[in-house]
């Protein structure tokens, strides 16, 4: 009785070692490359850009050098290129611009995400007629407000 059982196993296994790296394989060539969309607000400071601003003392809890850059391209852009002194210790930090200040609990709902914070990263702000707002720096992991700079009038 085990006899034809395990002739039957034995086949069956000897299948699956030709079946499964073909099945394997098969899937590993047919898979589409995976493209990421960009958002569009993080790119490259434009090779016409001029610093206006500088700040050392914007950031609430932590020393981050920051630069403001405007481009005769646009005038409704602004670039700025965060530089921390010490590194943000806090996991997934986003980097979002707000017209409102944060709140305790999070980021204010019309808030832009401006991408992945990193430094010596260049993000575009799309500015308006008030031309101030408020950078926050949030983490994903912890679902918190990390820090926050108020940004008065920009040039």
């Amino acid at each position: 009785m085990n006899q034809p059982l395990r002739a039957v196993h034995r086949r069956a296994f000897l299948g699956l070692a030709f079946v499964l790296p073909a099945v394997l394989i098969t899937g590993l060539a047919a898979r589409r490359p995976q493209v990421v969309a960009s958002s569009g607000h993080s790119s490259q400071l434009p090779a016409s850009a001029q610093l206006v601003r500088k700040s050392d003392t914007l950031w609430q809890k932590h020393e981050i050098h920051t630069n403001f850059y405007s481009s005769a391209d646009s005038a409704r852009i602004l670039y700025v290129v965060l530089h921390p002194v010490q590194s943000v210790d806090e996991p997934d930090p986003l980097l979002y611009w707000s017209l409102t200040a944060p709140a305790a609990s999070g980021v204010p709902s019309q808030a832009q995400l401006m991408g992945a914070f990193a430094s010596d990263k260049t993000f575009a702000l799309q500015l308006d007629e008030h031309r101030a707002g408020y950078l926050i720096l949030y983490s994903g992991a912890h679902q918190a407000v990390i820090d926050f700079a108020r940004v008065e009038k920009l040039p």
